[in-house]
Formats: C-alpha cells, structure tokens, sequence
C-alpha cells in the first residue's frame, strides 16, 4: 500500500438503498486497494442535501491526516463544477491524491504554455440577445490575447454557445467542438462552468472531449483514462 485513504460516499434514506449502499462502499474500497491506498477512514452521508452532509464536512476538517480520498464520482464531492473544483484543489494543496471511480483522478499541473499547442476555445453565456451581442466579442478576444500574449499556443478555432440552461439540445457549438476534438489539443474556456454547471454532465462532456482543459479561472485540468479496479 502506498497510503492511508479516507472514502466519502452519501445515499439517500431509503429503505429500498441499504444493498445497494453497502454494494457501493465495498467496490470503493476494492477501488482503493487496486490503486494502492489502505481505507483507514470511512464518511459517509444518509442525506443528498448540502446542508445535511454532515460527514463530508468532518471529513475536510481533518483531511491533512490522509494521502488520498477516494469517491465514487466528482459529483459527490459538489454538484456545481466550480464549487467541486474549489475543495478538489483546496484538498490537494494539502498534499491529497483525489481518486474517482467513474470520472479517473484529479490532476493538476502547470500549464504547457511553451509549446505549440493546436488550441480551441470555448464559451458558454447566459443573457438577453443585446446583451450577449456585446459580450462575446470581448469574451473571445480575452482568449485570443492570452494565447498570444502569454503562450506559444495555435489558437485554431473558437465556439460559442448561447445557451439559457446549458440542456444538450441548446448547445449546438459544443456538439461541434465534439465532433472536431481530434484537431485539438487542449481546450481553452474562460471557467470550467462554461463546459457545464453541473459536476456530473462537466465529467460526462469531459470524457466525450479526451483533452486537457486549461480555464482562465481554476488553472490546467489533465485528462487521464479512468484506472479501472
């Protein structure tokens, strides 16, 4: 074993869940020990509701006496992307590896900004029709002059989405950046909620585009194939 983990899982209350809760945390903790983490700690939650979760916030305050933290999914540590990459990052200043079952492991590194990288850009926003007008014109300028000004990057091609509640049939831009991905290298966005609010449909598109992520905002996202158990 390599270190001592912690697992974090919640369920609901519901009669018809024990099975499979217990199913869940025993494949989590096969999980741990494939990636080579002894389970020293288990918290879990019987609520899905923030407020509730009172056993992943014990968790995060006493997570330094851990190497890893091993979850089902990216989704359980925030729904909201932005909020999930927030601790993601808070937990690995403190010396954590964060390993998911189904969205791989969390990896943040410095951004390759000195080689020549085939780049696209990508931006999702919300609004009024004059609103947006104004705004996407400076909103891709921003990712172009940061390409140029501060990386050796080939800003190769830039979408736009308007979309009210990034549903999958509003994002027309996307759906073409997917089906282009392999012209790419990296994907450049302003934040990673651009790609989606959500944590879960984040992972989901995430996976779809098999590319780094790099965000103005929250930095390099490195995309590694999940590490089956």
């Amino acid at each position: 074993m390599t270190g001592k983990a912690a697992i974090y899982h919640f369920t609901d209350k519901s009669a018809h869940r024990p099975k499979i809760y217990r199913d869940q945390l025993n494949a989590l903790k096969a999980y741990a020990a494939s990636v080579g983490f002894d389970v020293v700690d288990v918290f879990c939650d019987m609520s899905l509701k923030r407020f509730e979760r009172t056993e992943f916030d014990r968790f995060l305050s006493c997570s330094e006496q851990y190497d890893a933290l091993i979850t089902k999914d990216f989704y359980h540590i925030s729904k909201n992307t932005g909020k999930c990459m927030g601790i993601l990052q808070e937990l690995r200043k403190k010396g954590l590896q964060v390993y998911s079952v189904e969205n791989g492991i969390y990896i943040s590194e410095d951004p390759p900004l000195d080689e020549a990288l085939r780049v696209a850009s990508y931006t999702c926003i919300h609004g009024i029709p004059d609103e947006i007008r104004e705004i996407l014109p400076v909103k891709n300028d921003i990712l172009k002059l940061f390409t140029t000004k501060k990386t050796k990057w080939i800003l190769t091609d830039q979408y736009t989405d308007q979309s009210p509640h990034q549903r999958d049939r509003e994002l027309v831009q996307l759906k073409m950046l997917l089906d282009n991905r392999d012209k790419y290298d990296i994907l450049l966005v302003h934040n990673l909620n651009d790609i989606h609010w959500r944590t879960a449909n984040f992972f989901r598109i995430r996976e779809q585009l098999h590319m780094d992520i790099y965000s103005l905002q929250e930095g390099l996202l490195k995309y590694r194939m999940r590490i089956s158990a």
